[in-house]
């Protein structure tokens, strides 16, 4: 029963926050589960954390031997470490990725900033738009590049505004 209201209490908290701002200007969006993981929607720009660190403490990054941890950083300078799983494996892995304004939804964790992507959108025209990878031999969609999983042809990165696909 506390946990109900908890959940409630949460929720309202929530809804009348998200009231006050239109979905376009809203940065991030949170929703709390019930294991405490957060289902989270951010919008933001990829950046490398450990450079933007650089930059007010002078931490003296080394991703050029130690790699970059690639975080989404908000137009409030909010920044959010994303996991290095398979879906977030292109902003790794592809540069259009970095390059643009992208809506990412995801799942936080207690105690923990780091996001566990869920999927990738880009911001474009002030509309939304799907990123992925498909392959026109197989018709298979896929959140990352390199061979199709099953032909092993290169895949094809689209973006296409959201809504608009049946391959996703």
């Amino acid at each position: 029963m506390k946990s109900d209201r908890r959940s409630f209490i949460a929720a309202s908290v929530l809804s009348v926050g998200a009231l006050s701002f239109p979905a376009s200007t809203r940065a991030v969006e949170i929703s709390v589960n019930q294991d405490g993981a957060k289902e989270i929607s951010i919008r933001g720009r990829v950046v490398c954390l450990t450079e933007e660190l650089d930059k007010t403490f002078n931490v003296m990054p080394d991703c050029a031997n130690r790699g970059h941890v690639y975080s989404i950083k908000t137009a409030e300078g909010r920044i959010y470490p994303l996991l290095p799983t398979d879906s977030a494996a292109a902003v790794w892995m592809d540069q259009r990725f970095r390059v643009r304004d992208l809506q990412v939804t995801g799942r936080s964790f207690p105690e923990s900033d780091f996001i566990e992507v869920i999927n990738f959108q880009s911001w474009v025209d002030n509309r939304l738009h799907d990123l992925y990878y498909f392959c026109d031999v197989c018709m298979i969609t896929t959140f990352k590049p390199g061979p199709c999983e099953c032909c092993q042809d290169p895949v094809v990165f689209r973006e296409t505004p959201a809504g608009e696909n049946s391959q996703i």
